[in-house]
């Protein structure tokens, strides 16, 4: 119960920090105060709940929107950033291994992930053959998703 109201404190908090700093036109905060900023919010709020209780079911959630809104974020300010495959991809892996540090679950999805993703940014141009497979595979990777989310949500049982 406690878990809930903080969670909940800390989204009404965040939003409200969010709209005030819009309504007072902080020019500073101008560029910041977009959608991803929600995201990270949302994010922060998650860490936080999971991280004030023995409840930490929602690190993984947590890291995973706080990465996503700085990802965003980034992307439209830093021209070099990569793209959004291979941030997501690493995203989820060190989301696994973070929560892998503290419930002793998702190491090997974490290293799966984080090594795919950073073949993905410093290899997939050096090696064409293989880039021909990613520009294909590019069209599935929804569905992929889909498909493992799905068996892990009704198949795999603990």
């Amino acid at each position: 119960m406690k878990q809930r109201n903080t969670f909940s404190g800390i989204i009404l908090l965040g939003i409200g920090l969010f709209y005030f700093a819009n309504r007072m036109n902080i020019e500073l905060l101008q560029p910041y105060l977009t959608w991803p900023s929600i995201l990270i919010i949302i994010g922060i709020a998650l860490l936080l709940q999971s991280g004030s209780g023995k409840d930490s079911s929602s690190i993984f959630s947590g890291v995973f929107l706080t990465g996503l809104g700085v990802h965003f974020h980034a992307a439209a300010k830093v021209v070099t950033w990569p793209e959004p495959l291979q941030v997501i991809v690493l995203l989820a892996g060190i989301s696994f291994l973070i929560q892998y540090r503290k419930t002793k679950e998702g190491l090997i999805p974490g290293l799966l992930l984080s090594l795919l993703a950073l073949w993905l940014l410093f290899f997939k141009s050096n090696t064409p053959s293989v880039e021909n497979i990613f520009v294909k595979a590019e069209d599935f990777w929804p569905i992929i998703l889909m498909v493992i989310g799905a068996y892990l949500m009704f198949f795999k049982k603990k």
